[in-house]
């Protein structure tokens, strides 16, 4: 995904960052309070980080979507010397991993 912006107002770190943010969970205000850290001596509203949202919200960087079934299976790895367990949970319907997990226990807790 190649991102270009026209006239280059606000850096490209500061705008990936504030839709980090964004996507964490943070509301539109205390993200535009957050960016305060960067020292350019420009303060962000509100409605700018809404804006980078509404521009950038097409290119589905991160969609959930709901899950009917799972199958989680596991299997031993050797690392060197150590046995290691490898678990993985995938969706059947269109083939997609859900998670992945490694531990030194068969038995251990996700």
């Amino acid at each position: 995904m190649k991102i270009r912006f026209e006239r280059n107002k606000t850096a490209t770190v500061i705008v990936m960052y504030s839709l980090y943010l964004s996507f964490l969970g943070l509301s539109l205000r205390n993200t535009s309070k957050a960016l305060i850290i960067f020292k350019d001596d420009k303060r962000r509203s509100y409605v700018s980080v809404w804006n980078w949202i509404q521009r950038f919200d097409s290119c589905n960087i991160y969609k959930r979507k709901r899950v009917s079934a799972f199958i989680i299976d596991e299997t031993v790895i050797q690392v060197g010397s150590q046995h290691f367990w490898l678990w993985f949970c995938i969706e059947p319907v269109h083939s997609s991993v859900l998670g992945i997990y490694i531990s030194e226990e068969k038995y251990a807790c996700c």
